[in-house]
């Protein structure tokens, strides 16, 4: 039988820590003022910021003793990965002790924006503010998702349009890595295995600790110059500052007949 050589990329995990925690920037909800009342990085990759706007000046700053109830709130309602923009609005009557004496929320089409909102109401019912002075106020909520989660396939490889990402795909079509194969296959026609190469690709396109996993190839050969190979290969620089981990998965076996029409290598 001819000789076919498979080499699949499975899978590319990128790495990614998820943290909540508290930030300062310009808030996008009034020009001029001070709006912005944390920020959280979620599970499922999206960051997310959280603006609060009041014209009651003491209602606005008190609310802001709130902001991780806020963030908690909106974890604990939204899936991971479905993180989305919403806006809450609030009616407060303020009595003269300086408690919250009703809370009204405003009607929202989000399913989740309203579990959000009663989850809220809870915590506003717990604060006050100075008493004597019982008024009328409002408190607008703004969550907005800074940085959208990357879709399935885009999670994994990064946006295809780039080409540091057309690179890791093309890794299967890499003519290099099948001659690795090919120059022990002159000499044992009945050589076939496979074998994983776990790497990390860093920001600047470099590849470094590379580890065997999954070994059926008895020929070192294959392996070793499948390595030397993938550290020679330089990939373009990342959008980000992000690592990626790559599961390279090596399959040769002769099996199977050549394609009429075979495709043309992809050789860096």
């Amino acid at each position: 039988m001819q000789r076919l050589l498979f080499i699949t990329l499975i899978t590319i995990v990128m790495l990614a820590s998820c943290s909540s925690g508290k930030g300062s920037s310009n808030g996008p909800s009034k020009k001029g003022d001070n709006s912005e009342i944390g920020f959280a990085e979620m599970e499922g990759g999206e960051t997310l910021k959280i603006f609060g706007y009041s014209k009651d000046k003491e209602v606005a700053r008190k609310m802001k003793l709130l902001d991780e109830d806020f963030i908690t709130c909106y974890q604990a309602t939204v899936k991971i990965g479905e993180a989305e923009n919403m806006n809450i609005d609030f009616d407060l009557e303020i009595d003269d002790e300086g408690f919250f004496e009703m809370i009204e929320i405003a009607k929202m089409k989000s399913k989740n924006a309203a579990k959000i909102a009663k989850c809220i109401k809870k915590e506003m019912e717990m604060i006050g503010v100075r008493p004597g002075n019982p008024r009328e106020a409002t408190f607008s909520l703004s969550y907005k998702v800074t940085k959208e989660k990357i879709k399935k396939h885009e999670e994994k490889h990064g946006h295809m349009n780039d080409l540091r990402s057309k690179t890791i795909t093309s890794l299967a079509k890499m003519k290099k890595f099948r001659d690795c194969f090919d120059a022990r296959r002159a000499k044992n026609p009945q050589l076939q295995g496979k074998f994983t190469l776990k790497f990390m690709l860093s920001a600047d396109g470099e590849v470094y600790d590379i580890k065997l996993r999954n070994n059926t190839f008895t020929d070192k050969y294959v392996i070793n110059c499948a390595v030397e190979k993938l550290e020679d290969t330089i990939f373009p620089k990342g959008d980000s500052e992000d690592e990626v981990e790559i599961n390279f998965d090596f399959t040769a076996t002769s099996d199977n007949p050549r394609p009429e029409k075979p495709r043309k290598s992809l050789s860096l």
